[in-house]
């Protein structure tokens, strides 16, 4: 059997604790796992030392992952990011013999781009079309510009979604035969079914309600968190169940909360702190409802937890959303708060449906069960070497 030598962009492996991250390390960490034959280098543009310290800010998922005997990290030395960037990069693709390149995030480095390795780029979204408004500041023509560029070095790209691909046809003309659908997996420990006891003790550990609903995700103008706390509005008081919000706090938060605080719902936010992702999943499993009324997702990686921990989910009916809630989770307009609201009544009263949409929910996520995931990446990996 040949072995493959996969080296991966990995900035976000390292800096990001959602979205780039989550989707780079659980990739990386299901190939160590279902293909340990392999070897698979990370490649971080940071030095040891800046390493050493973003390691801490999410060292026990990343130690998960890089304690695979087939993965390696990659990284300059503490004094040589522009040697790295110029000649560095491109030396050690060859010193690993490496057979193929995959950028994770939406990238492929300029010190990578002239090389004759095949590489592979992944995009998540391209969220800044349709929605340039909330990237202030940001030069979008630039990100656009070195996007076209990575997009057509790439010998193949796969998109997260079908509104990815769609996106990635529209604005850039890329032909539809050299664009994947794939896609992303969560982490599996959300499928585990957890005993009452441990959800209770993880209640307990964080102060939650017996009863909840549950966000999870930044806490962004784009992730809409404000539209779920209107929706209270509508629920009769003594009806109405907490909401627990995770994420890291904005200013946008500020803007929730004072809502919240003007209309008398203060009581019924709950934002525990410091929570770690080994308590997710008990978190998850104790929810009465899901909801993820963002106005514009690549996927939506948290619906998909929210499904395979068995939660029934409100979601918005915008851009890839639907695909990772499926037919039977209630879609809504992000923008109303009268239909989340709505969804949020129906599903608590009716018992037959709050059932049948945690059997259909769990059913429909099979199809990004981690293994089956991999094995598209793997096939992929494949096809492009095969071509060699």
């Amino acid at each position: 059997m040949t072995i493959m030598r996969i080296a991966f962009e990995a900035k976000r492996f390292f800096e990001s604790g959602t979205g780039f991250g989550t989707y780079s390390r659980t990739l990386v960490g299901d190939l160590a796992r279902y293909f340990p034959e392999n070897r698979y280098f990370l490649f971080a543009p940071e030095s040891e030392r800046n390493m050493a310290m973003v390691s801490r800010a999410h060292s026990t998922e990343i130690d998960r992952v890089v304690s695979h005997t087939s993965v390696r990290v990659v990284s300059p030395p503490s004094k040589g990011k522009i040697y790295w960037k110029l000649i560095g990069a491109r030396k050690a693709l060859r010193e690993h013999q490496i057979d193929l390149y995959h950028g994770l995030t939406q990238q492929i480095p300029r010190s990578i781009r002239r090389t004759k390795i095949p590489k592979i780029l992944s995009i998540q979204d391209l969220i800044y079309r349709h929605f340039p408004d909330l990237f202030p500041g940001e030069r979008l023509n630039f990100i656009d510009q070195q996007l076209r560029k990575a997009c057509a070095i790439s010998d193949h790209i796969v998109a997260i979604s079908q509104s990815t691909k769609s996106d990635l046809i529209k604005f850039f003309s890329i032909a539809p035969s050299k664009i994947s659908v794939i896609y992303p997996a969560c982490d599996r420990r959300y499928r585990i079914q957890l005993p009452t006891s441990r959800q209770e003790k993880i209640k307990n550990k964080y102060q939650l309600p017996d009863r909840y609903l549950l966000y999870v995700g930044s806490i962004t103008q784009r992730k809409n968190l404000l539209t779920i706390v209107k929706a209270m509005k509508f629920i009769p008081t003594k009806e109405r169940i907490p909401l627990v919000v995770i994420g890291q706090q904005t200013p946008y938060t500020h803007s929730v909360l004072t809502y919240a605080e003007q209309n008398g719902l203060s009581e019924f936010l709950i934002f525990p702190k410091n929570v770690t992702t080994q308590d997710l999943p008990a978190i998850y499993q104790g929810s009465r409802i899901f909801l993820y009324t963002s106005l514009y997702e690549g996927f939506g990686i948290p619906v998909l937890e929210a499904l395979a921990s068995g939660v029934p989910v409100i979601t918005s009916n915008t851009s890839a959303l639907p695909e990772a809630a499926g037919p039977d989770s209630h879609l809504i307009e992000p923008l109303s708060a009268e239909q989340t609201a709505d969804s949020i009544m129906q599903i608590t009263w009716e018992r037959n449906l709050r059932e049948e949409m945690i059997n259909n929910g769990y059913l429909y996520c099979q199809q990004f069960e981690n293994s089956e995931v991999t094995k598209l990446i793997f096939s992929l990996y494949n096809t492009l070497l095969s071509r060699e």
